[in-house]
């Protein structure tokens, strides 16, 4: 498994393009083999308006789930929400279209480890079910972000 600063730094190398990490960080809630309760429930209740499905796609306007190690104002889109449900976000297909993103990050990578597959399953099996003393969303000084 690779999980070094190259592969999961955010991609942030041009100003129209899509910012975006490229690889799962070792905490990403997509990630089958991190541990649960990292993130209380209702942190996960407000991400899903960044998540759609087949026939019932989010609009492009709504929010992007972010990488919980982007700082805020400067977020980047998590790699394993991509990967997972990336292709059900109007506004992710239209960077498609308009090359602000590439289309292999709508799929998990070589080496990835193995990923949620739905947000429903991902909440089920990662959300604390009861509050925790910290905050959800934090900012971090991340090596692995640009």
């Amino acid at each position: 498994m690779s999980d070094n600063a190259s592969d999961a730094a955010a991609d942030h190398s041009d100003m129209n393009r899509i910012p975006h990490r490229r690889y799962p960080c070792v905490e990403c809630p997509w990630r089958r083999d991190v541990t649960p309760g990292q993130f209380p429930l209702e942190a996960f209740e407000a991400l899903t308006r960044t998540v759609g499905g087949p026939g019932r796609e989010v609009s492009d306007t709504a929010p992007m789930f972010a990488c919980h190690k982007s700082p805020e104002g400067d977020e980047a889109a998590c790699a394993g929400w991509l990967a997972v449900a990336g292709w059900d976000h109007f506004g992710i297909r239209r960077a498609v279209i308009e090359g602000r993103i590439d289309p292999s990050v709508l799929r998990p990578g070589h080496n990835w480890p193995p990923l949620h597959a739905s947000y429903t399953e991902m909440v089920t099996k990662k959300a604390a079910r009861t509050p925790k003393s910290t905050p959800a969303v934090t900012e971090t000084s991340d090596p692995d972000m640009v």
